[in-house]
């Protein structure tokens, strides 16, 4: 019968063998300390808390793959980045809705060259008896023509040109 305890001596006192263990425990440890670092560095994309990824890394320390099993449970769903980009879009799509046009009587959608509401016929935009563009109607004199009219102006002008009868009057 071989001796047993002989071949297992000549086995692992192999040089190979050894250098295989070495390299085998290097990766394991490599492995270790790559996991305690990422789960460090995704502690610290998700929370502004200093001490929090610490912690974590502390937990997979000590509890090794279990610990870090329990940090992707616990662990915030976004980024802080991811949480900002949400935040932004979230803030232009109310800046959008907010930006939309209304009638104020109705409080239908209107497009912002509209003269009048196509719901409630209310007037939105008055045309100017000098250069024809659409104007608010609160205004007293026109942005684009600097034309100062009174009430007797407020017409609606076929091609917004105003007719020479009424230039006359003017």
């Amino acid at each position: 019968m071989p001796d047993l305890s002989g071949l297992w001596t000549a086995f692992v006192n192999n040089p190979l063998i050894q250098l295989s263990v070495r390299l085998a425990g290097l990766y394991v440890l490599a492995l270790y300390l790559a996991m305690v670092f990422w789960t460090v560095r995704d502690a610290q994309q998700r929370t502004e808390n200093q001490i929090l990824p610490y912690l974590a890394g502390l937990m997979v320390v000590l509890l090794n793959i279990f610990g870090l099993f329990l940090y992707l449970i616990v662990r915030p769903k976004e980024t802080l980045g991811e949480a900002y980009e949400r935040q932004l879009a979230e803030e232009s799509l109310l800046a959008e809705a907010e930006s939309r046009v209304v009638c104020p009587t109705c409080k239908e959608r209107v497009q912002d060259d509209f003269i009048l509401c196509p719901t409630c016929r209310t007037r939105l935009k008055r045309v100017c008896p000098n250069c024809g563009k659409l104007i608010r109607p609160e205004w007293n004199i026109c942005p684009f023509c600097a034309k100062d009219f009174d009430e007797r102006d407020w017409t609606v002008h076929a091609g917004g040109k105003a007719s020479e009868a009424e230039r006359v009057r003017s």
